[in-house]
């Protein structure tokens, strides 16, 4: 009984040890595959896809060409004329006025009302000093059409006063209210329909004519500032503006490059032609004169110089041959072909040219300018570049 029980027991440890060799096999048929898994990934991962791999060469970087138009900000010297006084045009009573000192009468508008009818305020190039008809010609007609169309009338391009001039002066009149040429008038114009202003915006410095107060055609209405009669440019506006290419720079260099430029003034693009010093011409001036920044100098009083004896300086107007200072915005008229590099990239430096290597190719550039970091070269007789070496490995001359 005992070997048979003996027995049965052997036979029965049999199943155990061959459940335990499954499970030792199984677990390591389970290593081995995981271990594949494992090294499989891993080789993936290694395998960088070939567009993502960088063509660049080692110790390059790639750049781009851009247009550069320099813009930035240059302040204009004005010098200041003498004042003028405005008259009133008709006799009457003043009912309204909208004149204070400091303030801005334009061309176009109505500052002020006799007897109820608000007087139209207009610049022309000519004062009006005849009576005008449909058909008459002369440099006051001219006048007249040049400044109506310059607030947008449809007036000829002429210096005849037609009836094309008489539906845009009317066009003009109803905007403010204003006497109108009629056909009971003759369908004819004169100097007492309109105030004449000598720019297309004046600065109040002083008034003269109250509500209430009884005026004669003639009378003063009030006092101008003194007018520009001409703004200069700094001096440094024909001097390279590249400072040797240097990184600390986080802004443009101070001086502009040299080259035919545009000033931007009052949404008026003006052409500075390389070795303006001055602008005098009645164009620019009228711009100035009618744009906010000289408003605001004018009643900041940013002004140089004393007046004369006499004259009322009020409101920033300084007097004749004083000047006043004020900011536009400028650019080169045709802007230049450039590449930002690191100042790293440059060598050979020299009265605004350098060296850069492409692929270990010395190439000559201009320095234009250093900006946020980088200096703006342009390639000087070569194609633009692509790449750039960021430190050089050589000093060879890249010019003969």
């Amino acid at each position: 009984m005992r070997g048979k029980k003996g027995t049965k027991t052997r036979k029965g440890a049999t199943p155990a040890r061959t459940g335990v060799t499954i499970s030792v096999i199984v677990l390591l048929a389970a290593l081995l595959l995981s271990s594949g898994l494992a090294g499989g990934f891993l080789l993936t991962r290694s395998r960088i896809p070939q567009s993502l791999e960088s063509k660049t060469p080692a110790g390059s970087m790639k750049v781009t060409s851009t247009r550069f138009d320099d813009s930035r900000s240059v302040q204009l010297t004005l010098t200041l004329g003498s004042s003028s006084t405005i008259v009133s045009p008709v006799s009457g009573t003043v009912t309204s006025t909208a004149c204070a000192k400091g303030a801005t009468v334009t061309s176009g508008s109505a500052p002020i009302a006799v007897d109820a009818v608000p007087q139209l305020a207009l610049n022309t190039a000519t004062p009006p000093y005849r009576r005008l008809t449909s058909g008459t010609r002369g440099p006051d007609a001219r006048a007249l059409n040049d400044a109506l169309r310059a607030l947008g009338y449809a007036a000829p391009d002429s210096d005849w006063f037609v009836w094309d001039s008489i539906v845009a002066y009317n066009a003009l009149a109803d905007s403010v209210g204003g006497r109108r040429i009629t056909k009971e008038g003759g369908w004819a114009i004169d100097p007492s329909f309109f105030i004449w202003l000598p720019a297309s915006a004046v600065t109040v410095a002083d008034c003269r004519a109250a509500v209430g107060r009884q005026i004669t055609q003639g009378a003063d209405l009030f006092v101008t500032s003194a007018m520009p009669v001409k703004a200069t440019f700094p001096n440094s506006q024909t001097t390279q503006s590249a400072q040797s290419g240097q990184s600390s720079q986080s802004t443009q260099s101070s001086a502009a490059i040299a080259g035919d430029r545009i000033v931007s003034i009052n949404k008026q693009y003006i052409p500075v032609p390389a070795g303006t010093t001055e602008l005098t011409d009645q164009t620019a001036m009228a711009a100035i004169t009618s744009s906010a920044e000289y408003r605001l100098a004018a009643m900041g009083g940013g002004t140089s110089g004393s007046a004369p004896a006499g004259t009322d300086a009020g409101a920033g107007s300084g007097g004749e041959g004083s000047t006043m200072q004020v900011s536009f915005t400028w650019r080169l008229a045709n802007p230049i072909e450039s590449i930002a590099v690191p100042p790293s990239a440059l060598y050979d430096m020299s009265g605004g040219t350098a060296c850069v290597t492409v692929t270990g190719e010395p190439t000559p550039v201009t320095i234009i300018a250093s900006q946020l970091g980088k200096t703006m070269v342009s390639p000087d007789g070569v194609d633009p570049f692509a790449t750039v070496d960021v430190s050089p490995a050589t000093s060879a001359p890249c010019r003969k």
